[in-house]
């Protein structure tokens, strides 16, 4: 019996696999983005300096439904991974029964009446030889799909970070749009009344008063939907972070009055974008799964061969259940082999082959929509840079126009509609700066999850 052990264990060594070659795929690119490379960190939302920001970000990574869910399907590859590996070895089963029967003595045999007993226990291993690699293909299919389903968390984690990160700088930019229509409306109801007063003591028309009312009400309007704006945003973000049942309808999340500084980020595009974000990686995993479930089809056209072996002890009698003339053994083989499956074989091994391709296509076109999304957001920050500077230097001209048309209808040189024309301009740029801010910020935070949300660059 160990010498067929022996000799079933080196068939297994020996047994040869039928997964094919991976295919090639075009991984290769020049860059034309001359950065600095530096390091990006893995927390890289701490670089923007707001401790909100880092507490609903930890909040978010600890409680979204969207990430537990994602870790409890990594839970279930893992899983997955260990049912196929237990196939390479082999299973062994613990068996016992006693029984007690009795015979007739008015069957044809005419045999005396007499009771029987046995008892018997016995180890059980069954054992299938791994000679095509079907076993081996299967392990190696969900060590890949395990794989995968670790860049899915990854993902998702990336994911759930940054659309935090753009909803709390939503969140602030929306306070800082309800602080100038707050101030605005201010003026233009202290404008108002004095319009008022005029208007009672006859130095302007109905038509100025008018028009200095419907400037008011203009902006009490955008302010009830900025802060519609708002309380939507609160909520969002709410969710998003896995507050609670209380907190969401409350809306309580803590923000800032004004969004930070951009911070620093050099980048240099390398290889690394290829190895480091998850999608693309997750990709490659899902390749290797599908190349090597073609070794699994493949190993259909050969015979299955399997072990059986019986150890253990039989006796009628129990208190002589262990004896040495009790024990048993007994080892057996069996080949299944198909000998005619109207294709079916070919047709899988068929499927199997085309997943593959598929695969091959689907990880080519995420490497060309990562390298897409790295060239849009540094392209994205350069051109937030230019517009914010742009929108400071706009700021500036619309407010010396307010004040120089300000004096001038004071003075009595110009109309009221051009001194309200210059309010609302004002007012316009303002809000047009802090949309620049925004996107200025917003572009920091794509180039962070363009780059696979932090990596160490090369040197």
């Amino acid at each position: 019996m160990y010498k067929i052990l022996t000799l079933a264990a080196a068939l297994f060594l020996a047994g040869c696999s039928f997964q094919p070659e991976i295919p090639e795929v075009d991984t290769k690119f020049e860059s034309t983005y001359k950065f600095e490379t530096s390091d990006i960190k893995d927390e890289w939302w701490k670089e923007f300096g707001d401790e909100n920001l880092n507490a609903l970000v930890a909040s978010a990574l600890e409680k979204n439904t969207d990430l537990r869910t994602a870790y409890l399907n990594l839970q279930k590859a893992a899983a997955s991974l260990g049912v196929a590996e237990a196939d390479l070895l082999p299973s062994l089963n613990l068996n016992g029964s006693a029984t007690r029967s009795r015979n007739s003595a008015e069957t044809t045999s005419h045999q005396p009446q007499t009771v029987t007993k046995n008892y018997e226990i016995n180890l059980g291993l069954n054992y299938e030889l791994d000679l095509w690699g079907r076993v081996r293909n299967s392990v190696a299919a969900a060590k890949a799909s395990l794989n995968a389903t670790k860049f899915d968390y990854q993902t998702a984690r990336l994911s759930v970070s940054s659309s935090v990160a753009k909803g709390y700088f939503a969140l602030v930019a929306l306070k800082m749009r309800e602080a100038v229509l707050k101030d605005t409306l201010k003026s233009y109801d202290e404008t108002l009344d004095f319009r008022k007063t005029q208007f009672e003591l006859g130095s302007i028309d109905e038509t100025t008063y008018m028009q200095s009312k419907a400037a008011a009400q203009s902006a009490e309007v955008s302010l009830l939907e900025a802060q519609s704006s708002l309380s939507s945003a609160l909520t969002s973000l709410a969710i998003l972070t896995g507050k609670s049942n209380d907190e969401i309808l409350k809306g309580i999340v803590a923000v800032k009055d004004s969004l930070p500084s951009e911070p620093t980020v050099y980048a240099g595009i390398s290889s690394d974008i290829l190895l480091r974000r998850s999608d693309v990686a997750r990709a490659y995993a899902d390749l290797n799964a599908t190349n090597a479930l073609v070794g699994v089809a493949r190993a259909d056209y050969f015979p299955t061969i399997s072990l059986t072996g019986i150890l253990g002890y039989a006796s009628e009698d129990f208190n002589r259940l262990f004896v040495n003339n009790a024990n048993l053994w007994s080892l057996s083989g069996s080949l299944a082999q198909k000998i005619f499956d109207f294709g079916k074989t070919k047709n899988n091994v068929k499927i199997a082959k085309t997943n593959e391709q598929i695969a091959a296509v689907t990880y080519e076109a995420t490497i060309k929509k990562a390298l897409g999304e790295v060239r849009d957001a540094l392209n994205s920050r350069r051109f937030a840079q230019d517009a914010l500077k742009l929108a400071d230097k706009l700021l500036i001209s619309q407010e010396k126009i307010y004040e120089l048309s300000k004096n001038r209808f004071d003075e009595g040189y110009s109309s009221h509609l051009e001194l309200l024309d210059a309010q609302r301009n004002l007012l316009s740029t303002k809000l047009s700066q802090i949309n620049a801010k925004l996107n200025l910020i917003d572009s920091v935070v794509n180039i962070y999850k363009a780059f696979g949300g932090g990596f160490t660059a090369r040197k």
